[in-house]
């Protein structure tokens, strides 16, 4: 005769296993006996009508039930080490996970991040287990980055989740790539981006971090190689049922797509990517700043297949939506090649506002503003481009090899005046173009959202109507 579980019950004056810091009795209490699915899908549409404030409520509800679940059916018997225990217990970490990851939806939807990181400090003891508190530091990294993603903020905050050698949990592994990936020597990056691919399961993911690898190749200098990982991860990507994929892996594709054919010199790649961008306007899961970016991504791939004037087109579609300094950069060196001296006021812009740009973003800043002071014999840009290249910090090198050679080359004609070789100078400025800004916009994905959190409206309603559909 089976053994009958006791069901777990929380004492009515202890804090409630939802992380609010309420009693239990004047919080779910009452409601702890409704389905963990039916909290999340009441929370998951209150989430698209942007009822936050509700939502997380039901979402409260839900990590209350599903830790009475257990607390009543595995937490009893894990000291047995029991194969099967052990298999409940990973799929009470994964379920408490994606609840925490409802929680922080609902704080971000309310700009609340402090609240949510009192939640969490609390959720600690919902779960005896080394990978559940290291999850909740997880989330704690996230809710002290807020939606500015500091570099100096992350950089110190992913320390608390060291040492990472025996790490086996994909969200912590991206988010430490994300700030730390820089700092790594070549073989470090390629063995934790090889041990992340083995671990992710979405497609589009594995398509993502593939690319990142082979970046990481192109960084040395190996195209042939890099050229191979990406060939192989969109063939692997388009295996997959991949059409009905959301927005974000469709992004990842179209990128993909663009960076091969950089690569590949092949202007019927570039065609295609720019197609699949096209496409990505007509999802309305898009937030403006998202809509802004698809647009520079078509204005980067036309300026590849040299329809200047349409790459200008669409950078200043981009800029009408949102202000980037990295835009402005992109149509100055479209500018260039349409011999416009307005080249010069768009970079002399971005020079008043060099601090909104990241890293990758101000070396595409100092060659093209270097080009331009060349194409259009400015003499003081051209000395100017000197201090920059000399100041910038150490590259990858791809990079660091070129910058050697910039410095002597353009020192010679800034020192002579004689133009002379100027026509080879620019064409090297010229190569280097919009190559540094892969690095960001192919960066690791965190936490499911990608780097730019704000770029991609929730998946929530198409999931929503595909659910309903499904039913009826």
């Amino acid at each position: 005769m089976p053994v009958r579980r006791v069901r777990y019950k929380p004492a009515l004056n202890s804090q409630c296993l939802c992380g609010s810091g309420l009693k239990f009795k004047r919080c779910c209490f009452g409601d702890n006996d409704v389905a963990c699915g039916k909290m999340t899908d009441f929370a998951r549409d209150l989430m698209i009508r942007k009822d936050y404030r509700t939502a997380l409520k039901y979402v409260r509800h839900g990590i209350t039930n599903y830790t009475i679940l257990h607390k009543t059916n595995t937490a009893p018997y894990i000291t047995s080490n029991n194969e099967g225990v052990m298999w409940l217990l990973d799929i009470d970490i994964k379920a408490l996970t994606e609840l925490t990851e409802s929680l922080l939806d609902c704080y971000r939807g309310l700009n609340d991040y402090q609240s949510f990181e009192y939640d969490l400090e609390r959720l600690r003891s919902n779960i005896s287990d080394v990978r559940w508190q290291r999850k909740i530091t997880y989330f704690q990294v996230i809710a002290s980055l807020g939606d500015h993603w500091s570099e100096k903020v992350g950089r110190r905050e992913v320390k608390k989740l060291m040492p990472l050698d025996e790490e086996s949990d994909a969200d912590i592994i991206q988010l430490y790539l994300h700030f730390c990936s820089d700092d790594l020597p070549f073989k470090r990056n390629i063995d934790i981006l090889e041990r992340l691919i083995s671990l992710i399961e979405k497609p589009s993911e594995k398509l993502q971090y593939t690319v990142v690898k082979a970046i990481k190749y192109l960084c040395i200098g190996d195209e042939s190689e890099s050229e191979k990982l990406i060939e192989q991860a969109i063939k692997n990507y388009e295996l997959t049922d991949w059409s009905s994929d959301n927005s974000y892996g469709h992004m990842q594709h179209a990128l993909a797509i663009s960076l091969l054919a950089d690569l590949k010199h092949s202007a019927k790649l570039k065609v295609q990517s720019i197609q699949e961008f096209e496409a990505l306007l007509e999802n309305h899961s898009w937030t403006d700043s998202g809509i802004a970016d698809i647009h520079f991504e078509i204005g980067k791939s036309l300026f590849h297949i040299k329809k200047f004037e349409e790459a200008i087109e669409q950078y200043r579609k981009s800029l009408e939506i949102e202000n980037s300094e990295i835009v402005k950069v992109f149509l100055s060196q479209a500018q260039i090649e349409l011999n416009d001296e307005g080249a010069i006021c768009t970079i002399r812009e971005v020079e008043k506002n060099l601090s909104e740009l990241s890293e990758s973003e101000l070396l595409d800043y100092i060659f093209t503003y270097a080009a331009i002071g060349i194409a259009f014999k400015q003499k003081d840009m051209i000395e100017k481009s000197l201090g920059y290249l000399s100041e910038a910090s150490l590259l990858a090198p791809v990079f660091e090899k070129q910058k050697s050679k910039l410095v002597s080359e353009i020192s010679l004609l800034y020192k002579t005046g004689e133009l002379e070789g100027k026509s080879n100078l620019l064409s090297t400025l010229k190569r280097l173009f919009g190559l540094t800004t892969r690095y960001l916009i192919l960066q690791p994905n965190i936490a499911g959202l990608g780097v730019n959190i704000n770029k991609i409206a929730d998946d929530l309603a198409s999931e929503s109507n595909k659910k309903k559909q499904s039913d009826e």
